[in-house]
């Protein structure tokens, strides 16, 4: 994922159609490598009855983060429009490559927690 927006953020006033749709599959299977070893990891916690729930609870978490991240990024891309004296396309355009430069730090420390947490895990470190 951090690459994708990497890549979004670097040549986003250059992208055509094709490049968009090989990076952005290159951020959903990053996106879904994360969230299924997210939700591996936090079902490692709960055993028996209670583990049908906490699927739900994380799943609804991811909801909840998602609209989150939308309300975020928007209001990016909302501030970046409102910034320019240039043309409403551009700033939009600008705006977006701010926002990929945010999802890029977050994706970044998420990164971080990652291997953090897996080295917790193994015994040869702590949180």
């Amino acid at each position: 994922m951090a690459l994708s927006y990497l890549l979004f953020a670097v040549l986003g006033m250059n992208l055509t159609s094709l490049m968009i749709i090989v990076i952005y599959g290159l951020m959903m299977l990053g996106h879904r490598m994360a969230f299924s070893n997210t939700l591996a990891e936090s079902l490692k916690m709960e055993t028996g009855a209670l583990r049908a729930d906490a699927t739900a609870i994380c799943q609804t978490s991811q909801q909840l983060a998602g609209s989150l991240g939308t309300t975020i990024l928007a209001s990016i891309i909302a501030a970046g429009q409102k910034q320019n004296n240039t043309s409403y396309v551009l700033a939009t355009a600008q705006g977006s490559q701010a926002a990929f430069w945010f999802t890029l730090v977050i994706s970044l420390i998420i990164l971080v927690s990652y291997f953090r947490m897996f080295k917790a895990e193994n015994g040869k470190t702590a949180l």
